[in-house]
C-alpha cells in the first residue's frame, strides 16, 4: 500500500508540471506537502468510516485544486467512494446531483486570505442550501490561518452553525489528529476526538 500511494503522489506531482510552470507557487517543494497532507487525511477519513465525500475546493486557486484531486484520488484508493467539485456559482446544484454524506471544504493557498475568506464564507452558504446540517469537514489551514474564526463576522453563518461540530484536523510530526471544531457562544472551540467516530460522535452515518 505505502509503494502504491507513493507512486500515487507521484503521479499527481508530474501531472501538475505544465501548471507549475505557469504559477512558480506550484513548484515540487511547495505542492508535495499538500499532497502529502492530502494522503495523511485520506488515511484518517478511512479509518474513521467515513463515506461518500464531495471534495469541495476553491475556484481560484490551483493549490487547491491539487490537493483536492491528489485527496480524492487517494480515498478511492483507499476504497472510499469520493468527488472532486469545483467551488462557485451553482455549487449547491452539484451537490444536489451529487448527494454527497460529507462535504470536505478545501481552501487556502496561494490567494490572498481576503479572497480566501470571502469564498469560503460564499460557498459555505452554498453548502447550507444543500443540507441545512450538513456534516463539514474542513481544510486544516482554514482551522491553523484563523478562517473558520473569520465566520464569526458574519451572523448568518455564526448562527446557523452555533453548536453544528465540524470536523477538521491538527498536524504533528506529519500526522494528522482528528478535531471537532464547534462555534459556541461567538467562539471557536477546538475539541480532540478519538479516531474511528464522526464529527457527531458515532460510527453511523446518513441515510442516502
Amino acid at each position: 500500500m505505502r509503494n502504491f500511494l507513493f507512486g500515487l503522489t507521484l503521479l499527481v506531482s508530474l501531472s501538475f508540471v505544465t501548471y507549475a510552470q505557469t504559477n512558480p507557487l506550484l513548484f515540487p517543494e511547495r505542492a508535495n506537502s499538500r499532497i502529502n497532507a492530502s494522503v495523511e487525511i485520506a488515511r484518517q477519513i478511512k479509518q474513521m468510516g467515513h463515506n461518500r465525500i464531495a471534495v469541495v475546493y476553491m475556484e481560484t486557486s490551483d493549490l487547491c485544486a491539487l490537493f483536492s484531486a491528489s485527496l480524492v484520488s487517494s480515498l478511492k484508493t483507499l476504497g472510499v467512494e469520493a468527488y472532486y467539485i469545483k467551488g462557485g456559482d451553482g455549487l449547491e446544484e452539484r451537490l444536489k446531483n451529487l448527494m454527497p454524506l460529507h462535504v470536505y471544504m478545501a481552501y487556502f493557498g496561494e490567494r490572498p486570505h481576503e479572497e480566501v475568506q470571502t469564498q469560503f464564507n460564499q460557498d459555505l452558504k452554498r453548502v447550507l442550501k444543500y443540507e441545512k446540517n450538513p456534516n463539514l469537514i474542513l481544510q486544516p489551514a482554514l482551522l491553523a490561518i484563523g478562517f473558520v474564526n473569520g465566520l464569526l463576522a458574519e451572523e448568518e453563518l455564526s448562527t446557523v452553525l452555533q453548536d453544528l461540530p465540524m470536523l477538521s484536523f491538527l498536524f504533528e510530526g506529519g500526522k494528522a489528529k482528528p478535531v471537532n471544531v464547534v462555534i459556541k457562544d461567538m467562539e471557536v472551540r477546538i475539541i480532540p476526538q478519538e479516531v474511528g467516530k464522526d464529527q457527531r460522535g458515532s460510527t453511523k452515518q446518513r441515510k442516502k
